[in-house]
C-alpha cells in the first residue's frame, strides 16, 4: 500500500506562489519552510520546477509561427515596423536614463562615503594628536620624577652620612660621659 504525501502538490504550488508575491524567489527550501517543514525537498523540487516550466512555456512560444512580419499587409507590417522602432527608442532611452541616474547614485554614495571616511581618518588624526600630547606630557612628567628621586637618593645618602656622623659624635660623647661618671663615681 503506497504512503500519501504529506503535503499536496497543489499546496507545494501555493506556497511557492505565496512566496513570490512577497517579493523572493522560491525554491525548494524556502517552500518547504513556507510548508512547516513538511514534505520532502526532492519532492518539493520536482513539483515546482513542472510548475515553473510550464508557467514559463505559457510566455514563451516553442515553435515560431509560419507566417513572418514580410507576409502581413503592408498597414500592419508598417505599424508593427513603427511600434517597434518606438519601443526600442523608449528601451535605448530607458536604458539610458536608468544608467545615468545610476551613475548619480553611485557618485552621491560615494561623496557620502568619502566625506564619512574623511571624518573617521580626522577622528584618528585627533586622537593621534592626542594621545602623543599626553606621551609627551607623561615622559616629561617621568623626567621630572627621575630627577625628583635622583635629587632624594642624593639626599638620603648625605642624611645617611650625616647620621651616621651623629651617631658617631653621640657614641663619643656616651663613652666620654661614662667615663666622667665612673671617675666621679
Amino acid at each position: 500500500m503506497a504512503r500519501h504525501p504529506e503535503v499536496s502538490e497543489k499546496s507545494i504550488i501555493q506556497a511557492g506562489l505565496e512566496i513570490e508575491n512577497t517579493g523572493k524567489k522560491a525554491n525548494p527550501g524556502s517552500i518547504r519552510a513556507h510548508l512547516g517543514y513538511r514534505g520532502g525537498l526532492l519532492r518539493i523540487k520536482s513539483i515546482w520546477e513542472t510548475f515553473v516550466q510550464k508557467r514559463e512555456s505559457k510566455f514563451l512560444q516553442e515553435q515560431p509561427s509560419a507566417i513572418t512580419l514580410d507576409a502581413l499587409p503592408e498597414s500592419y507590417s508598417s505599424n508593427a515596423v513603427s511600434l517597434m522602432k518606438k519601443v526600442t527608442d523608449a528601451l535605448e532611452q530607458l536604458t539610458i536614463e536608468a544608467y545615468v541616474h545610476s551613475q548619480q547614485l553611485f557618485e552621491k554614495r560615494l561623496k557620502t562615503l568619502e566625506k564619512t571616511h574623511a571624518q573617521k581618518l580626522e577622528q584618528y588624526v585627533e586622537s593621534e594628536k592626542s594621545a602623543d600630547k599626553s606621551v609627551t606630557k607623561l615622559e616629561n612628567e617621568l623626567d621630572d620624577l627621575q630627577q625628583e628621586n635622583q635629587q632624594l637618593a642624593e639626599q638620603n645618602a648625605k642624611l645617611l652620612i650625616e647620621n651616621a656622623e651623629y651617631r658617631g659624635r653621640l657614641a663619643v660623647f656616651d663613652s666620654s660621659f661614662e667615663i666622667t661618671a665612673n671617675k666621679q663615681g
